[in-house]
């Protein structure tokens, strides 16, 4: 489990990329637009009378925390020009 976050995390570091970055921003497409599909779907049936046991407050934002954090992480891991930098790294550019 340790290993597997590790490797998540250097996948976030600048000049790190997954092997296969098509596929993850296809992935990150889909993250967004079901994000925004679920939300309006919400919306809708509210509107039509429905109700759903959240506030409107709340549901705006979970939907935006959880794309920000999906389209955050993906962006990092499937570009290698952007990303964290290590500790060396930003010591070493001051």
């Amino acid at each position: 489990m340790i290993k597997k976050i590790r490797a998540g995390f250097t996948l976030l570091k600048l000049g790190q990329s997954v092997a296969d970055p098509a596929k993850w921003k296809n992935r990150q497409i889909t993250a967004t637009m079901l994000t925004g599909i679920i939300w309006a779907a919400i919306q809708l049936a509210e509107s039509f009378g429905y109700g759903i046991p959240v506030d409107e407050a709340t549901i705006d934002s979970l939907a935006i925390g959880i794309l920000a954090a999906i389209n955050w992480l993906l962006t990092l891991s499937t570009s290698k020009t952007v990303g964290l930098r290590d500790k060396v790294q930003a010591d070493s550019d001051q």
